[in-house]
């Protein structure tokens, strides 16, 4: 600091000792500007040499952020293309087969013969099955391309696609896919192997086939086969559940084996 700043701290009344701590108060605080200053400089040089380091890198981010968004949209847009074309699949499949437009409904759409039905819905369902097989809806479809199949006489083909359906990871649709797999089995002679997947189902039930509706396939099956253990399964299911459709249902199905 200047002689003149020291020379002036004579004037003030103050101990050798006081003196020195004032001065070195007065030293540190300059100290920490300096510091300060000096941090804030390298900072500012920092900046300046990344400066277009910094700029690509907010791009950058800038990029992810708006590709994420496109993504989202474009999901949003496949989701909704795949749910149009399976509703428009659905309702062929579901569509009735009678000779002629009714006159009171002359846009209703309709089939005058189940393979004509079946074949419409089959190529529908494949339009979704293979274009959106990510999606809930592509997977839904191979179900019901399966199910066409199997009204069009196609078994083989059925059955391999339902026997698929049914190892993959989807529970809820693998259920729906072990019951018509099981109908083609009871259908082609292979009654054992019916059974033994209506079984499997009552023991492993899930929210689309629950332990109930495996039991009744099961007693139903058994009245080809097997009345006498179709009378005890149909009685089990009019205990257990009674007050229900299905038990309703395992009542009637008792009184006919019993006329």
């Amino acid at each position: 600091m200047p002689s003149a700043f020291f020379d002036g701290l004579s004037s003030i009344s103050i101990t050798n000792g006081k003196r020195e701590d004032f001065l070195a108060r007065i030293t540190r605080q300059e100290l920490k500007k300096d510091e300060f200053t000096i941090r804030f400089a390298a900072l500012r040089e920092l900046y300046l040499q990344h400066q277009r380091k910094l700029a690509l890198l907010g791009g950058a981010v800038l990029l992810v952020i708006a590709v994420a968004a496109g993504s989202l949209l474009y999901v949003r847009s496949q989701r909704t293309q795949a749910g149009e074309i399976f509703a428009r699949a659905l309702a062929t499949f579901h569509a009735p087969v009678i000779p002629a437009s009714p006159v009171n409904n002359p846009n209703m759409e309709f089939f005058k013969t189940d393979a004509e039905k079946y074949a419409a819905a089959l190529e529908q369902f494949r339009e979704v099955a293979e274009g959106f097989s990510w999606y809930a809806q592509g997977k839904m479809a191979q179900y019901y391309a399966a199910l066409c199949q199997r009204e069009l006489g196609k078994l083989p083909e059925a059955e391999q696609d339902l026997v698929s359906i049914a190892g993959g990871g989807n529970r809820d649709l693998a259920g729906l896919a072990k019951v018509a797999l099981a109908g083609i089995y009871a259908q082609t002679g292979r009654e054992e192997e019916a059974g033994k997947l209506y079984e499997e189902m009552g023991d492993d039930p899930t929210s689309t086939v629950p332990k109930a509706t495996a039991q009744l396939a099961l007693a139903e099956l058994y009245q080809k086969i097997r009345p006498e253990q179709a009378v005890d399964l149909y009685q089990q299911i009019v205990d257990d559940y009674p007050g229900t459709g299905v038990g309703e249902l395992a009542a009637q199905r008792l009184e006919e084996l019993e006329e």
